[in-house]
């Protein structure tokens, strides 16, 4: 009788006797079923492909199993491929059971717990909390795995407890930080005040004066990174210097990717760099505080980083699924997510309140109730061409007058929709004129009233703006009133963006200017600043978030206030008042609701999209375009 033999020897493999191996490649069943699996034929034995599962290999048996039945043919598995699907298996079962375990603090762990607490404290001068404590054994004991605790509950000096306990056990003499660059400053902060005088930080800074170019970071790491305790890179230059960093990273590194949502984009550049580094290290940690800002599609890259070799077997989500899950696949996505990470927010680490909200409404005059007409008509067709231009009008009229590439706002949107359009500002003569009569809107100058007042109180304050030309109109009309500003904005060198930081913390200044796109992650400015006005703000939830979180986070001593002022304009349409502001605002609050609500499920929220977004705040702006189109 003919035998089928099964094994596995690194690959799976299929043994026939010569005469039925010569003839199976021309078969149904194989041309059909099985040469999908296969990568190469020699003689009677037949190599399947190196990148199947086990969950593949369950599926070949099958196949074989059925053939032979209709063959008359044994079918035989040998030992070792039954003993490694077992073992594969019983890994991925017992990494998520160790997972739930670990973050139901389940008694049994506690020995555990307890000397990876006594080891952590000793490395670090300045002691985790109980419950960052948690989250650092959690990402040690699972090795690879996801950090969602909100900004500014303490990832970073989590993940350095990790690093702490690594080191002291000989397993870790490196941190590897792949993050945007405004975080480097963060982490070398972080790694400063948590080890104290117990370490001293060697880092090796990719975005250091001298390391303009990527050849000079390639010999920089080839060369000044084998002492090196941090070494830091953004996503942008990761693929640039992936050759030197991988066995920096393959030998003794703690490899952390920071702000990981960064990289969602299936089959982006960024990606496929990331992916590159995580197969080479035994510990990986991903932190993002907004883990699924627009779809379950922005977990892929995120899993696959964590689990190159074990995505197929356990997740196996494919990309159309999470673009578009059931309800009952989204209930089996955040089953098989949750044993994987940890998420805590700042009220679990006991950081102070903030103060409720004090949002200001300004009356819009009559010519800014009449460009708001005009807009309306130009714009109807383009929601975000006119969330754009009205804030525009809101800060200084005249702005209208410039072109707007809408591409450069993309990171204003939650998704990625593609924006490739040039809005020119093609108004009439009579229109035209009128903007360039226009004097700086109410708004405007209520902004710089306020930052006034509270700069000579003596409480620093940081401003959010969107626009360039706002972040600097701002600091002219501030600088003219004898207060000192400095701005931060993407062309802003590192360097001096840092510099800018330390002066505003030694209180050189007391008025920071920016942008949730430059200074809303990784930086730390609670210490001395507890007072920020949201001049012009979007409806993207990362950036209110993040921005919210420079100044409210732990460290905050119990008792210490920390103030948001919202500034909003009101219009009078033909429907009634209707304000943009607050429309965004609303729609910002109902997202962070729906975000906590989320947490205290224990599963991952999904946000609406963009389009969505602008069609709620715009929608009672055209009621009446809408009505009329119905009649």
């Amino acid at each position: 009788m003919n035998e089928w033999f099964l094994d596995y020897d690194g690959a799976l493999t299929l043994t026939l006797l010569p005469e039925e191996a010569n003839a199976l490649p021309y078969t149904g069943f194989y041309k059909l079923s099985l040469r999908r699996y296969i990568a190469e034929q020699a003689d009677s034995l037949f190599t399947c492909k190196p990148s199947l599962t086990y969950l593949d290999f369950q599926h070949v048996i099958a196949l074989c199993e059925k053939e032979c039945a209709k063959r008359g043919a044994v079918l035989t598995v040998s030992s070792a491929l039954s003993d490694y699907i077992a073992s594969r298996e019983n890994h991925l079962e017992q990494r998520s059971r160790l997972g739930i375990e670990i973050k139901n603090r389940e008694e049994k762990l506690l020995p555990q717990f307890r000397a990876y607490k006594e080891t952590v404290d000793a490395a670090l001068a300045r002691p985790l909390r109980e419950r960052q404590m948690w989250d650092s054994f959690f990402m040690y004991a699972m090795r690879r795995s996801a950090n969602f605790s909100v900004p500014g509950s303490g990832k970073t000096a989590s993940v350095l407890g990790v690093y702490a306990c690594l080191k002291a056990l000989g397993l870790a003499k490196r941190i590897v930080v792949v993050c945007p660059k405004n975080a480097f400053g963060s982490w070398m902060d972080e790694f400063a005040l948590s080890f104290g005088r117990r370490e001293e930080l060697r880092v090796l800074n990719l975005h250091a004066p001298g390391l303009s170019t990527a050849a000079e970071r390639r010999r920089a790491l080839r060369y000044d990174a084998g002492n090196r305790n941090l070494i830091l890179v953004n996503y942008e230059s990761a693929g640039g210097v992936l050759d030197e960093l991988i066995p920096l990273v393959r030998s003794n590194a703690l490899l952390v990717f920071d702000e990981v949502h960064k990289v969602k984009k299936v089959g982006g550049e960024y990606a496929a760099a990331a992916l590159a580094l995580a197969e080479e290290t035994g510990y990986t940690a991903a932190l993002t505080g907004t883990p699924i800002p627009n779809s379950y599609l922005d977990a892929y890259n995120l899993l696959h980083i964590l689990f190159p070799d074990e995505y197929e077997e356990f997740f196996g989500f494919s990309v159309p699924t999470l673009r578009n899950p059931s309800k009952r696949e989204i209930d089996a996505i955040n089953d098989k997510l949750q044993p994987f990470f940890c998420r805590t927010t700042k009220e679990q680490m006991k950081v102070p309140p903030a103060l409720p909200d004090v949002v200001l409404t300004l009356r819009a005059g009559g010519e800014e109730n009449r460009l708001l007409r005009l807009l309306q008509m130009k714009y109807r067709k383009n929601r975000l061409a006119l969330f754009l231009r009205i804030l525009q009008m809101e800060s200084d009229p005249r702005m209208l007058l410039t072109r707007l590439d809408l591409k450069d706002f993309r990171y204003l949107l939650d998704d990625s929709a593609p924006v490739e359009e040039i809005d020119f500002a093609d108004y009439s003569v009579e229109v035209r004129q009128m903007i360039e009569n226009c004097q700086p809107s109410g708004k405007f100058l209520r902004c710089v009233e306020l930052a006034e007042e509270l700069a000579w109180a003596g409480k620093p304050v940081i401003i959010w703006c969107i626009f360039l030309d706002s972040i600097r109109g701002m600091s002219q009309a501030l600088e003219a009133r004898g207060i000192p500003t400095r701005c931060v904005y993407g062309a802003v060198p590192l360097e001096e963006r840092q510099e800018i930081l330390r002066d505003f913390k030694a209180g050189r200044f007391q008025v920071l200017l920016t942008n949730p796109h430059t200074l809303a992650e990784s930086v730390s400015l609670h210490s001395v600043c507890h007072n920020a006005i949201y001049f012009e703000y979007s409806y993207n939830l990362v950036h209110l978030l993040q921005s919210k979180d420079r100044i409210h986070r732990l460290g905050l001593p119990e008792g210490q206030y920390t103030q948001y002022i919202y500034l909003q304009t009101e219009y009078e349409t033909e429907d009634g008042t209707w304000s943009m502001d607050d429309a965004v605002y609303r729609r910002l609050l109902e997202k962070e609701q729906t975000m906590l609500e989320a947490i205290d499920r224990r599963v991952l929220e999904v946000l609406p999209t963009s389009e969505e977004d602008l069609e709620m705040i715009f929608g009672p702006l055209f009621r009446r375009e809408k009505r009329e189109k119905k009649v």
